[in-house]
C-alpha cells in the first residue's frame, strides 16, 4: 500500500491520504516552510556565516546556485532568488494549510501545481541531491523522500496520463 490514492476528476484533485503520509507530509514540508522562512538574505556572506551550516545545506539543496560562474549566478540571486524563495515558502504554507488529519480531501485543480512543486522540494528535506559516493541518508530518511516523490509522481500522471510512460520508463 502506498499511503495514498490520487483520483483527478473534472474540476479538482482528490487526495485520500494514510495517517503515515499525513505525518511524512507535515514534516517534509513544515520543515521546508520554517527554513525558508529563517533563511539569511540571498547573497549576504556574513549573514550566511552566522547560519547554521545544517539548515544553509538544506537551502542550497532547494535552490542551488544557476551557474559555476560566480558573477552570473549572484546576479541571477539579486534578481530573482528572494522571489523564488518566498514563491516556494507561500506554496509550502498553502500545501500545509490544506492537509488534512487523515482521510480524503479535495483540492481544485489550480492548487495542484503547489502541490507538485512542494513535493519535489520537500523531499530535499531529508535526502540530498545525488552526489556521487554520498551515503549520508538513512534508510527512513529515503523512504520518506521515496513517499513524497511516488506522491508527487502520481499527481502528474493523474494529470497528465500520457506522461506515465516517460516517468516510468
Amino acid at each position: 500500500m502506498s499511503g495514498f490514492d490520487v483520483v483527478v476528476g473534472e474540476s479538482q484533485v482528490l487526495l485520500n491520504l494514510s495517517e503515515l503520509t499525513v505525518s511524512a507530509l507535515r514534516e517534509g514540508i513544515g520543515t521546508l516552510a520554517r527554513m525558508l522562512d529563517e533563511a539569511p538574505p540571498q547573497g549576504r556572506f556574513r549573514d550566511r556565516l552566522r547560519f547554521d551550516r545544517e539548515r544553509l545545506a538544506l537551502l542550497d539543496r532547494v535552490l542551488p546556485p544557476v551557474s559555476d560562474y560566480g558573477p552570473s549566478a549572484q546576479e541571477f540571486l539579486a534578481r530573482h532568488g528572494v522571489g523564488l524563495r518566498e514563491e516556494l515558502r507561500d506554496a509550502a504554507r498553502r500545501v500545509l494549510a490544506s492537509i488534512p488529519d487523515a482521510g480524503p480531501a479535495s483540492y481544485p485543480l489550480s492548487g495542484v501545481d503547489d502541490w507538485i512543486m512542494v513535493l519535489g522540494q520537500a523531499r530535499l528535506v531529508w535526502v540530498p541531491r545525488e552526489v556521487e559516493g554520498d551515503t549520508r541518508s538513512s534508510d527512513a530518511a529515503v523512504r520518506r523522500a521515496g513517499l513524497l516523490a511516488d506522491l508527487q509522481g502520481q499527481l502528474v500522471t493523474a494529470l497528465r496520463p500520457e506522461l506515465a510512460d516517460q516517468l516510468t520508463g
